[in-house]
């Protein structure tokens, strides 16, 4: 190339460059303020038009920005900087529309970017911000399903001495104006956009509950071949299981075992006499799981499945392994030739519905809120673990804890139907006085000693004996006691032996008798037996619908948890998370609420291989 020509180029480029730094950095148009004063900004759509959002901030700390988001995709509401978990964003979304649209403007505040520091809409976007920098607005964004930009503003200070004005921007513009403005629906925080009730139970629907307390610690040791395999350290305390005394309305203790240590295992235990349930302990546990706040989620390992046993393809996944132990669950093999089972960090909670459903909660380990609900990742895990326990040890303050949570169905919650007895049989579930009066309806069968098994015999042995039913067995009358001595004038046809055999005496009733077969039964019998039939089928229609319901529940329940841990707080971990000192108290007692240990001694079973960690 010519010299001649590289002038001719480098003066082109720099033309562009001067031309692009104009556009980027071009002056605002005039604005004549006397037009905007009594307008209103963002009036072109309805309130249920924006299917995206999304919230900028600056923080100074970090000199980084930090966005929160929150989309509609296929009819469903996603949080995108939270793995895609799924948001409960219908009224929220409306709400933060309803926030922007339709603002009037009262006046003009500026209308050039001098005054956008102190004013407090600078964009928190801005490329030149650093640690220092001041007077960073949020920048709110809302577009439409198609992508279309609806909204994008930046929301400044509040207006001195003028409740609920701000000063506000649009991002594309120079010029400040002052609307009226309530920004408490523009939320970044991740628990104002989900579910808020993360079990959906019925609190008054619980029948019982079941504490299983321990402690899990892994370690590192020596395996006999020398080489360095994971081990667990197990203390096991107690077991306890409660039911709720409908009649009486309070909880009862059902169950309660206790650890023996000479012999690891776990045995019965009585409560002392002096010792009673603490109610309000216990109310206020069921309040918790009513009311079951998260203020987090993390994604599970693939190949772990939704009723917490690890498979072979999730053993074999180093990724998932180590995930799942940083987060306070441990694999551990308690048979012989078993699948390993996930033991907790702290312990377990099963809870149990009237209509089958059971919920098994899980607590994990320590969790220090090294994030905030914008989205940044998260620190080491040995770090933030060590973080954690120094803040236990201090107020407790931002501490967390990772929960498990999954829905199992338990039938035997049900009760099954009573069915009633139908006439003429011996499988009944009435009482058998009243059973008696219809077995006489049916004629009796000629007995046949050598066929006492089968039907025949279970309805023998189901029926309560008769006058015509007790000669059928030969060898009970023979067993019976005499109480008398027999009288010998007395006919042998009347002897219980020749009862049977004896024909029917003649009486005024006989002819009525003969004239219905004794093979038929009544017309009042038949219909007794159909409307017991229909009572009986409605009774198991009703159980059976019970138990399809409460699996479809539990299948709909897995699959909103199968592919999450929750976090909770430690409020609501202490809360939940109840001893066996917690669960009891003397009699006439205050109920003294004394928080859970995050850390007790492991003296249970110790050093159980759970193997070493998958191979790189």
């Amino acid at each position: 190339m010519s010299e001649s020509a590289k002038t001719i180029a480098f003066v082109v480029l720099g033309a562009l460059a001067v031309g692009a730094a104009y556009f980027i950095d071009r002056p605002t148009a005039p604005v004549n303020v006397n037009t905007l004063v009594g307008t209103t900004l963002n009036s072109e759509f309805g309130v249920d038009a924006p299917k995206r959002l999304q919230i900028v901030k600056f923080d100074r700390e970090t000199a980084k920005t930090k966005q929160f988001e929150v989309a509609s995709t296929d009819g469903v509401w996603r949080i995108p900087s939270k793995q895609d978990y799924p948001a409960d964003a219908t009224q929220q979304m409306a709400a933060a529309a309803n926030a922007l649209i339709d603002r009037k403007v009262l006046r003009v505040a500026a209308q050039t970017a001098q005054e956008h520091e102190a004013l407090g809409v600078v964009d928190p976007q801005s490329a030149k911000l650093d640690s220092n920098s001041e007077g960073v607005g949020t920048r709110v964004v809302m577009s439409d399903a198609d992508g279309k930009t609806l909204v994008d503003m930046i929301i400044g200070k509040k207006v001195k001495d003028a409740e609920g004005q701000r000063y506000v921007r649009n991002s594309n513009q120079d010029v400040v104006y002052i609307v009226e403005l309530d920004p408490t629906s523009l939320s970044t925080g991740f628990e104002d956009w989900i579910e808020d009730d993360l079990l959906q139970l019925a609190p008054f629907d619980l029948q019982s509950l079941f504490i299983n307390d321990y402690s899990v610690e892994l370690s590192y040791g020596m395996s006999q071949d020398g080489r360095i395999q994971t081990q667990v350290s197990w203390d096991r305390r107690s077991e306890i299981k409660l039911d709720y005394d409908v009649e009486a309305a309070k909880w009862a203790l059902n169950d309660l075992k206790g650890y023996d240590r000479s012999t690891q295992q776990m045995t019965e235990q009585t409560l002392p006499a002096d010792d009673e349930v603490n109610q309000e302990a216990i109310d206020k546990l069921r309040d918790g799981l009513d009311d079951l706040l998260i203020v987090d989620i993390a994604k599970k390992p693939t190949g772990l499945s939704d009723d917490l046993k690890a498979g072979s393809d999730f053993m074999t996944n180093q990724e998932a392994f180590r995930d799942l132990i940083d987060k306070g669950f441990s694999p551990v093999p308690l048979k012989p030739g078993a699948p390993p089972e996930i033991l907790s960090s702290e312990g377990e909670l099963v809870a149990t519905q009237r209509d089958g459903v059971e919920y098994v909660l899980r607590f994990g380990k320590l969790q220090l809120q090294t994030e905030t609900a914008e989205g940044e990742a998260p620190v080491d895990p040995a770090a933030a673990e060590e973080a954690a326990k120094a803040a236990a040890a201090e107020d407790g303050k931002d501490l967390r804890r990772y929960l498990f949570v999954m829905a199992r169905f338990n039938e035997d919650a049900i009760p099954k139907p009573q069915l009633k007895e139908l006439p003429g049989t011996g499988d009944s579930t009435e009482t058998k006085e009243e059973a008696a009066p219809a077995e006489a309806a049916e004629p009796a069968a000629e007995p046949n000693p050598e066929a006492a098994g089968g039907d025949q015999a279970e309805s023998l042995q189901n029926s309560e004996p008769t006058d015509e039913t007790a000669p059928a067995d030969a060898a009970g009358a023979a067993a019976k006691p005499a109480t008398a001595e027999p009288d010998a004038e007395k006919p042998a046809e009347e002897t219980p032996a020749a009862a049977p055999a004896a024909p029917a005496k003649p009486s005024d009733e006989a002819p009525a008798a003969a004239e219905k077969p004794a093979d038929q039964p009544s017309e009042d019998a038949a219909a007794e037996r159909a409307a017991i039939e229909q009572e009986n089928q409605r009774l198991q229609d009703e159980y059976n619908e019970t138990v399809a319901k409460g699996k479809k529940r539990v299948a709909e329940l897995n699959q909103r948890f199968g592919d999450w841990y929750y976090v909770i707080s430690n409020d609501v971990y202490k809360q939940i998370h109840l001893s066996r000192d917690q669960v009891f108290k003397k009699k006439g007692a205050e109920s003294e609420g004394v928080p859970a240990d995050d850390a007790n001694p492991l003296q249970g079973l110790p050093n159980l291989p759970i193997g070493a960690p998958p191979a790189e």
